[in-house]
């Protein structure tokens, strides 16, 4: 009776903590779109942008970039990253929507009280003049276990006037066979990211497991929930 009651308490040691089904799915949308964030950065970086911090804790710009000459900013880029199908929000009761001129002020403005940079002044003058690039980058998962880069240019000519407009669709990139560099780098900044979340925010799942969820290009609550009760 003794051995049972020990092999008992054992294994309810050893069990692991299963979260609610709303915590793991706020925990994935979490995952899924600073995943889609870092693709953001690895995209731009290739393309020569320098990326500054545009973030005041989870909120602001997720993507603000520049190119200087001679050392001086040249070129501005504000970009936000969403994941799958994610929609730009709106502030001020609802009445400035995510990433139009106002929107990305007001966020500068917040920088420029925190941060004593003067960067941010240089780039908040580049955004009072419009002249800057505004651009919605959407990283979404498709079939053949690959994801799919899209971006939109974004034009605001006021507050009742916001178009999206198609840029650029990339080929799907097939996570588990990335067919050159700038694939591999891709997918490695994505695996990168979705690895220091999971730990961060599902630490109960082990490094082997982690490793096999890596191989799915969509995390979903249903991947977790039957790896956490094996």
């Amino acid at each position: 009776m003794k051995q049972l009651l020990l092999l008992l308490l054992i294994t309810l040691t050893q069990a692991r903590e299963i979260p609610s089904d709303n915590k793991i799915q706020g925990r994935l949308n979490i995952i899924n779109g600073a995943s889609a964030e870092c693709v953001m950065h690895q995209f731009y970086q290739q393309s020569k942008w320098e990326q500054i911090e545009g973030e005041i804790g989870r909120n602001g710009i997720d993507g603000l970039y520049i190119k200087r000459k001679n050392n001086q900013i040249k070129e501005v880029l504000v970009a936000e990253s969403k994941w799958n199908k994610a929609r730009l929000g709106k502030i001020k009761k609802k009445t400035i929507k995510q990433m139009s001129q106002a929107w990305v002020l007001i966020t500068l403005n917040k920088l420029i009280k925190k941060e004593n940079n003067p960067t941010y002044q240089t780039i908040k003058n580049f955004i009072s003049k419009d002249q800057y690039r505004a651009r919605l980058f959407r990283l979404k998962p498709t079939k053949n276990n690959s994801i799919q880069i899209s971006i939109y240019k974004i034009k605001n000519k006021g507050a009742k006037a916001f178009d999206e407009i198609a840029e650029r669709q990339l080929d799907p990139i097939d996570i588990n066979h990335p067919k050159n560099s700038f694939e591999t780098n891709i997918v490695e900044s994505f695996n990168e990211c979705r690895t220091q979340y999971l730990n961060k925010y599902l630490p109960m799942i082990t490094q082997s497991e982690v490793k096999t969820l890596l191989t799915d290009n969509y995390l979903q609550k249903k991947d977790i929930k039957r790896i956490l009760k094996k």
